[in-house]
């Protein structure tokens, strides 16, 4: 009986739901590769040749170089350690102005339609296509198929738990059988994906949900006694970062050169540039991935004198901290490196196939009952019209 209402409940929510999860995963497998598909389109401003014994120019050159190309002010400066690389001045979320940093020439910008689509392709994920940040009914739709989603992976789960345990009941579930046509095929593939891919899909839509709703990310920090950062506590900040002047007087040169000697394993140097009347500058070096916050550290710096004033790793946020920091990048698999986003691809992937064989199997489930039913009222019939003429 128990096994009859999980069947019939996990069987209501993928009809109910199947379409939003399969939208989602479509675009989660694109989501997953944004930042290398985005560099492997700004390839060729991204790197400089021919440099032999060159040496970079000053940063505030380059600064001024991004003002003369009629640039925006850069909201932050990217630096990579291999010596080929260009410098990234960043304008907002989806710009990047590429400088060569021995010559001081403008490069190029980083592409406005590869960054456009993407946004379209997030905004689909996040909201069914409605702009981002808005709470109208295409984020409530994929909020709560992504909600309804972390019921469906256990409730599959326990489906698939045969009630004898034996290889020649697991074999069939955790292999492709090439032999198999129709429904039988369906099924396998079901079983197969859902064994292989529940453990990251489970990840993935569990990070979702703190993501997609307030209470979610709450709760992740009452159940680990943890507080999180009040509006107050950023305003505070803010406020602190009034007291230092103007950010367009720093010494960039000087802050980097800080900043390289702080660590010989970095990988990216970013400077958040300090708006008009916000000078505090905030240094970030990345030895890793760039997804990976387990591998930052963040340096608060004196805007004079370079000195650091204030250091945070990962290991210093509470473990309310740490998992928020993991939830984001381990909704795409980022937290884990290369591997980790081919999983999470490979996963969401399987969603897809998943949704496809769910729902025809509902489909073949309910012709065959109407075929059945057409059977009986045809076969009643029949013996009605049998017995009436004898």
């Amino acid at each position: 009986m128990i096994r009859w209402v999980f069947f019939w409940l996990h069987l209501s929510i993928g009809i109910a739901v199947g379409v939003f999860i399969f939208l989602m995963a479509v675009t989660g497998v694109l989501l997953s590769f944004e930042r290398q598909i985005v560099e492997f389109g700004d390839r060729d401003v991204r790197f400089v040749s021919g440099l032999e014994d060159a040496q970079p120019r000053q940063m505030n050159d380059l600064l001024q170089a991004v003002h003369r190309a009629g640039m925006e002010d850069p909201t932050a400066i990217i630096l990579r350690s291999q010596p080929q690389a260009a410098t990234q001045f960043s304008i907002g979320r989806t710009r990047t102005v590429y400088v060569d940093p021995y010559s001081g020439a403008v490069l190029g910008v980083s592409s406005e339609r590869l960054h456009g689509f993407f946004m379209g392709v997030e905004r689909l994920h996040r909201a069914l296509g409605a702009p981002l940040g808005s709470r109208g009914i295409g984020r409530r739709l994929t909020g709560i198929s992504n909600l309804l989603f972390c019921v469906l992976i256990p409730l599959g789960l326990i489906l698939w738990l045969p009630r004898k345990w034996s290889w020649k009941t697991v074999r069939p579930s955790i292999g492709f059988r090439s032999r198999l046509r129709g429904k039988a095929r369906e099924w396998n593939w079901h079983n197969v994906v859902g064994i292989w891919c529940c453990l990251p899909l489970l990840v993935i839509a569990l990070t979702g949900v703190v993501m997609s709703y307030d209470w979610a990310n709450a709760l992740l920090f009452r159940l680990t006694g943890s507080t999180p950062a009040s509006g107050r506590d950023r305003s505070d900040r803010r406020q602190r970062g009034r007291q230092n002047g103007d950010g367009h007087d720093l010494n960039y040169d000087r802050l980097f050169t800080v900043a390289k000697g702080l660590n010989p394993n970095w990988r990216t140097i970013t400077l958040n540039i300090a708006s008009k009347g916000n000078a505090r500058p905030t240094l970030v070096i990345d030895m890793g991935t760039e997804g990976q916050p387990q591998r930052r550290v963040q340096y608060l710096l004196n805007p004079n004198t370079g000195a650091i004033e204030k250091m945070s790793t990962f290991a210093d946020g509470s473990l309310g901290q740490r998992l928020r920091s993991f939830v984001r990048f381990g909704h795409t698999g980022e937290y884990y490196g290369l591997i980790g986003q081919l999983i999470a691809a490979l996963a969401s992937l399987g969603a897809c196939a998943l949704v496809y064989t769910g729902l025809s199997l509902s489909v073949r489930r309910l012709t065959a009952t109407l075929k059945r039913k057409r059977q009986h009222v045809v076969s009643s019939d029949k013996t009605y019209a049998e017995q009436s003429t004898t």
